[in-house]
């Protein structure tokens, strides 16, 4: 007997697919329909196999994706994101995002649902987009394990200025995007508590530097109160760059960089005079290279503090390959992961093979 939540994706996949084949063509609301797979072979080291208890070599379905996209009207656009991960009954909405795209005045768009956050830049993409694979760690600490989703509404426009795009994005979003690692797994009265509304805002500056080079610097802050139950405060804020060189379609360079701050209070232990307040810096680089059409190599740093550990840090450095069948439709990936932590004893070692694919309009496009 399937799961609820299988039976719902499967639901929800019938339905779109109903829309897609079963309507008049002329009509405005036919998605397009979308599956992006994720299949890994992973290798550990025997320590990291021995602490984790898990095999040192085993087989895994991170995710599949389903994509569902349509203009609703020539005003607005809907976007949904459906993620199962793993071959279990683990699903989860990613996103499901209203998007007035034109109509209001000073080129606003608005759009309203659960949406990843315009914080930083990698924290608008999808996993599958990145051949380092792995969420930044200061992103796991400070937003989340699988990032920040905001469920609220944002106002974003793009702004000419002489030859450079002036980006501005303002969110108002549920303070419950944020887990509470205090009160998480609690349940009664407490799981039921509404959160607060959080604010937070993005700047950024884009400008085609010349005919092969191009660059984009950007800025973001956030803030409010992240706990449903006490009145525990956070701010982050982040800077990133992009900066690609791309001559032709068979040779290009990207490098991108983004570091964060968090001041984050944590529930006090019942000796506690004050609420304490955990400071945390982190950043994360990658630089890739692509010499062919279908292959490209990189590597990256990754560091961070902990957001709720005061002064414990963590580090991974590793390098990947990229190899690229026909187009954007699957990519083979190979990275190599090294991470310690002051959190647990052990050198974490991994050897990831990764095959990607996509079917359908949504690609397996690159960061």
């Amino acid at each position: 007997m399937l799961s609820i939540e299988r039976s719902r994706a499967l639901w929800i996949a019938g339905f779109a697919t109903m829309l897609a084949v079963g309507s008049d063509a002329q009509t405005l609301s036919n998605p397009d329909i979308s599956l992006v797979g994720d299949m890994r072979a992973i290798g550990r080291s025997a320590e990291t196999a021995d602490s984790t208890g898990e095999q040192e070599l085993s087989f895994e379905f991170e995710e599949l994706e389903f994509d569902f996209n349509a203009y609703l009207n020539p005003y607005m656009r809907a976007d949904v994101f459906v993620g199962i991960h793993g071959t279990g009954p683990d699903i989860e909405i990613e996103e499901a995002v209203l998007t007035v795209l034109r109509g209001l005045p000073a080129a606003l768009q608005f759009s309203v649902g659960q949406y990843l956050l315009d914080f930083g830049k990698i924290n608008t993409q999808h996993p599958h987009q990145w051949s380092w694979m792995d969420r930044p760690l200061a992103h796991r600490t400070m937003l989340g394990d699988e990032g920040l989703k905001a469920l609220g509404a944002r106002l974003t426009t793009l702004i000419p200025v002489g030859e450079t795009a002036l980006g501005l994005s303002a969110s108002a979003f549920s303070g419950s995007a944020f887990e509470s690692h205090e009160h998480g797994d609690e349940g009664g009265e407490e799981e039921e508590a509404a959160a607060e509304i959080m604010g937070s805002g993005r700047v950024s500056l884009f400008r085609q530097l010349s005919d092969v080079w191009s660059a984009e610097l950007g800025g973001s802050y956030l803030a409010g109160n992240y706990d449903p139950v006490e009145p525990l405060y956070t701010s982050i804020g982040a800077v990133d760059w992009k900066l690609r060189w791309r001559p032709s379609s068979y040779q290009a360079f990207v490098w991108v960089f983004e570091t964060m701050r968090s001041e984050r209070e944590i529930e006090p232990d019942s000796l506690a005079v004050e609420i304490p307040t955990v400071d945390a810096w982190g950043a994360f680089t990658s630089a890739e290279f692509q010499w062919r059409k279908r292959w490209s190599a990189g590597g990256f740093y990754d560091w961070t503090q902990d957001a709720t550990v005061q002064d414990a840090e963590a580090t991974a450095y590793g390098a990947y390959l990229d190899f690229w069948p026909v187009e954007e439709t699957a990519r083979i990936g190979l990275v190599y992961r090294h991470e310690t932590s002051d959190l647990y004893p052990y050198d974490n070692d991994i050897l990831t093979l990764q095959f990607v694919w996509g079917m359908g309009p949504h690609k397996v496009h690159t960061f």
